[in-house]
């Protein structure tokens, strides 16, 4: 598969976001099922110049990985995660002429990751605080410093916090709950550093996934929650679900699911066979696990598969009595905020800064490299 050049930067993330599914013939609407004749989809009136761009590109270059079902993602996945990690690096390079941060490839306790130290740390070390970044990917390509840098680098700048981005396992190779327990083995080193009130967890589309999954996790270790969390392009339910999973197929030219959202994702080659209604897999089905949940922030998108799932999971915890922020940019498809140049993905930085500074009681940078 030929990726340079021929793919748009969000497209693998699109695939990661549950929308490669196979047809199926639509219900009757005696079903409840209202068949949706096609129309025509202009591009939000509300996008920036930079996002319209690239929303057009999107649509123009489509998405070849969105069709691809799991017997051919594993055939491609060697060429998946050499061009998904190519693409990230071009990415990184322009991220750290932006944001000043030194990089640090460290093991805590076994676990591969990587350790971003900003330039606007506070020279306060008792204002010093730490973020744990969980990168996206289906559970089955990208790495820690390829698509985790994307966000980390940010991140660490416009907080001020350092982020260690986590190198967890992945499918095939490795299955549920082996993310889980890399997350919680940085967790516990990151604790013998500095208490749970002053470190932040989060990810993006399956890192999203994880970062809830991992707060079960903790929850099910007696570990004490971290002070907040980011749930970005996700939501508790590891299937997907929702409205908008068939809204976001339909826009981005992906085959539809079935109705009962069965068909395989990519994200099943890590997984295997699991209840995904095990709190540990989706702990949006456990009020007992989201009332323990930490303050949550939410990022998703008009045109993002996981809207609705991002939607319910924010309901719950706010009818549980949980702090939960849900934030959602019109016209965006899914891990918007991957391409730092939009001005929507710097509003959802500052966002996501200003979110952890009240929670993790840090002052925000004045420079933070915007």
């Amino acid at each position: 598969m030929g990726w340079t050049g021929k793919i748009a930067p969000m497209a693998l993330w699109l695939a990661a976001s549950g929308t490669a599914m196979a047809a199926t013939p639509a219900p009757s609407a005696t079903e409840g099922v209202r068949n949706v004749p096609g129309f025509a989809l202009p591009l939000s009136p509300y996008l920036s110049p930079e996002a319209q761009a690239a929303m057009r590109s999107a649509v123009v270059n489509g998405d070849p990985v969105a069709k691809m079902d799991n017997a051919t993602v594993l055939k491609e996945l060697a060429a998946i995660r050499k061009g998904a990690d190519a693409w990230a690096y071009g990415e990184i390079q322009a991220l750290r002429e932006r944001y000043p941060v030194e990089l640090h490839h460290e093991r805590w306790n076994g676990v591969p990751v990587v350790r971003v130290e900003p330039h606007s740390a506070p020279a306060d070390p008792a204002q010093r605080r730490l973020l744990i970044e969980l990168h996206g990917g289906a559970f089955v390509f990208g790495r820690a410093d390829s698509l985790g840098l994307l966000e980390a680098i940010p991140v660490a700048s416009m907080t001020g916090a350092t982020v260690v981005a986590v190198g967890y396992r992945q499918g095939p190779e490795h299955h549920f709950p082996a993310a889980s327990e890399d997350v919680a083995a940085v967790y516990r080193a990151a604790l013998e550093k500095m208490p749970a009130q002053h470190i932040g967890l989060f990810g993006c589309s399956a890192g999203g996934v994880l970062t809830g999954e991992s707060l079960a996790w903790f929850d099910k270790e007696k570990l004490p929650m971290p002070a907040a969390a980011g749930l970005f392009c996700a939501g508790g339910d590891a299937r997907y679900g929702g409205d908008s999973r068939y809204v976001a197929a339909a826009v981005t030219d992906a085959l539809l699911p079935h109705a009962d959202g069965t068909l395989p994702i990519m994200e099943d080659l890590y997984y295997g066979k699991v209840d995904f209604r095990d709190p540990l897999v989706s702990p949006v089905f456990s009020d007992a696990v989201l009332a323990r949940f930490p303050p949550t922030l939410f990022i998703t998108a008009t045109r993002a598969a996981e809207m609705s799932n991002v939607a319910y999971t924010h309901s719950r915890l706010v009818d549980l009595g949980r702090a939960s922020d849900l934030h959602v940019w019109d016209g965006l498809g899914h891990a918007f905020h991957l391409d730092a140049r939009l001005p929507e993905s710097q509003q959802a930085y500052r966002v996501m800064a200003r979110f952890f500074a009240r929670h993790l009681q840090m002052p925000l940078p004045a420079s933070p490299g915007e």
